[in-house]
């Protein structure tokens, strides 16, 4: 077992390439990804320099037509290694040896990552959003109901308006630019599969 190694990262879901790469190039240093803490302190044990290849995946189990521990045995079958998981990404490895991942430059592989991401991030969106709407009907509820508790009320339209403006800012200032950098990204690479073809 060589040194464990803890680097503090931070990549939003519009940076997975980035992430990949970042990944690739630490591998190629001898640093091997063995696990990630909360998507911001990732764990590493030193190897041999360029040992594992990296790669991200989002899997969507309705295209494989597998759950998720079968996505897993399948990929290990195919001599892949699922390292960790956060949330519903998966951070793979194999054997540089083996060959990679991808062809170079294989523009469609890259456009269905992306694609991927971009509809993790619209499902969360519409996560937030509902969560956003469902606080302003408790919040309309609760004054309809409880007028004759006019501090019950106040606390509550404290309350619902403090995580209903958090909400707001959370959509306008991080999930909705994130959402553009991804559909441009896949405009990028729709333009590129069609000037090589």
């Amino acid at each position: 077992m060589g040194t464990v190694k803890k680097v503090w990262n931070f990549f939003t879901i519009a940076q997975w390439e980035e992430e990949e790469k970042w990944l690739n190039e630490m591998a190629r240093n001898g640093y091997n990804l063995v696990g990630i803490k909360g998507f911001v302190r990732y764990v590493f044990e030193q190897g041999t320099p360029g040992e594992y290849i990296y790669k991200l995946d989002l899997p969507d189990n309705l295209e494989h037509g597998l759950d998720g521990k079968a996505y897993c045995d399948f990929l290990t079958e195919c001599g892949i290694e699922v390292v960790c998981s956060q949330k519903q990404w998966l951070f793979l490895r194999k054997k540089a040896a083996d060959g990679p991942f991808d062809e170079a430059g294989d523009m469609f592989a890259k456009l269905k990552m992306t694609n991927k991401a971009y509809s993790y991030a619209i499902r969360t969106l519409s996560m937030l959003l509902r969560i956003f709407t469902l606080l302003i009907c408790v919040n309309l509820l609760a004054m309809a109901l409880l007028t004759s508790k006019p501090q019950v009320v106040e606390l509550l339209s404290g309350v619902v308006l403090g995580v209903g403006v958090g909400a707001i800012v959370t959509l306008t200032l991080v999930w909705v630019p994130l959402i553009n950098r991804l559909r441009k990204r896949i405009n990028e690479l729709i333009d590129e599969i069609a000037v090589n073809r």
